[in-house]
């Protein structure tokens, strides 16, 4: 993945979570920009490059993962940008374009970040790019 293709935006309030999941994407070739909730994340949205890609937890304090989906659906912002849960808790939440549930294993989460995004091979879910 190149430096001028979008980060992937991780909200995870666990820091051994976020880290093991921003270490794993990055050793794919993706760009990781790590958030501890969702006021943390709204910050870093409003100073920053809209991301290819959200890992949202959604149980986090200050604010959490579906006041964050609310506040992103009011304010009609990252219309378009697929918002993954990846979340202990079994409600699927609405404004969520797909659902994890923890603990996630590194197949899945591989698996659902290349259907959104192209992998630093060049391999996105139809096969390999061609330029």
């Amino acid at each position: 993945m190149t430096d001028s293709a979008p980060p992937i935006l991780l909200i995870e309030d666990e820091e051994d979570i976020r880290d093991a999941v921003a270490t794993l994407l990055a050793m794919e070739g993706y760009r990781v920009a790590q958030c501890i909730h969702g006021e943390d994340a709204w910050n870093w949205l409003k100073s920053h490059p809209r991301p290819g890609l959200v890992l949202l937890d959604l149980m986090m304090p200050v604010m959490d993962g579906q006041a964050f989906l609310a506040r992103l659906s009011a304010e009609r912002m990252l219309e378009g940008v697929p918002i993954v849960v990846l979340s202990g808790s079994p409600f699927h939440p609405p404004g969520a374009t797909a659902y994890l549930r923890k603990p996630v294993s590194v197949a899945s989460l591989l698996e659902v970040v290349r259907h959104f995004l192209p992998s630093s091979s060049g391999e996105g879910p139809e096969g390999p790019r061609t330029s």
